[in-house]
């Protein structure tokens, strides 16, 4: 359990009980130099905050972000990443989905990357895997590092890369912003439905409820916004 981002959470539920969103929620994510060729938008976790969408056949690759896992009894989680969990085996299914019988790169999070490895034989899909600090321990792999390891391996692909964005619904929108952030042009697979139910056993406390979730994801937004 990351004692922090639990702590960052109750606190932003205090403060943002008070904040009208309505104000700052209109703004969609820049999806890219290229943005204006997105066909429509698809909600997140409110249809105050639009996602930009295209046709899952104009992606050029697949990028998708995992959401909770599970613990098994008597792991230190600390050190252990866990095992996938149903949000992840859907957010898997979605990837599916959206790639069809195209061969075009996924790249996805480690709880996705192995369900999508074993369940669907996708021997090509690149994990994007947590780094271990020097004493073995997982270090927090955050939105922004995700897609900052991906651009790294895409080099000088980004700026022609269109990068349709798997991620669980409430965190679409700022898995889509973030990897636009990053020099791609990235946007929701129109007509893929992403998961909307949040794991109430997840390994990560954050990721168990919308209450416990969406403060910190409305104030990373907001932060994009900037």
């Amino acid at each position: 359990m990351n004692v922090k981002r639990v702590a960052a959470a109750v606190a932003a539920a205090a403060i943002l009980g008070s904040v009208n969103w309505t104000a700052v929620a209109g703004a969609a994510p820049s999806t890219g130099s290229d943005s204006g060729s997105a066909s429509g938008s698809a909600s997140g976790s409110s249809d105050l905050w639009p996602v930009a969408t295209a046709p899952a056949s104009s992606a050029t690759m697949i990028l998708a972000y995992s959401f909770g896992n599970r613990i098994p009894a008597g792991v230190d989680p600390a050190r252990t990443i866990g095992d996938p969990g149903p949000v992840n085996e859907a957010l898997a299914a979605a990837v599916v989905a959206t790639r069809g019988d195209r061969s075009v790169p996924v790249y996805a999070q480690t709880e996705i990357a192995v369900v999508l490895k074993s369940r669907y034989g996708l021997t090509d899909v690149v994990s994007i895997d947590p780094d271990r600090a020097a004493d073995g321990t997982l270090v927090y792999l955050s939105t922004d590092g995700v897609a900052a390891k991906v651009a790294e391996l895409r080099g000088a692909s980004v700026s022609t890369d269109s990068v349709a964005v798997v991620a669980f619904k409430d965190h679409l929108w700022r898995a889509t912003a973030t990897t636009a952030k990053h020099g791609f042009k990235a946007f929701a697979p129109a007509g893929v439905t992403m998961p909307k139910d949040y794991d109430p056993q997840s390994g990560q406390i954050w990721t168990t409820s919308p209450l416990l979730y969406l403060p910190t994801d409305l104030l990373g937004r907001l932060a994009l916004l900037r």
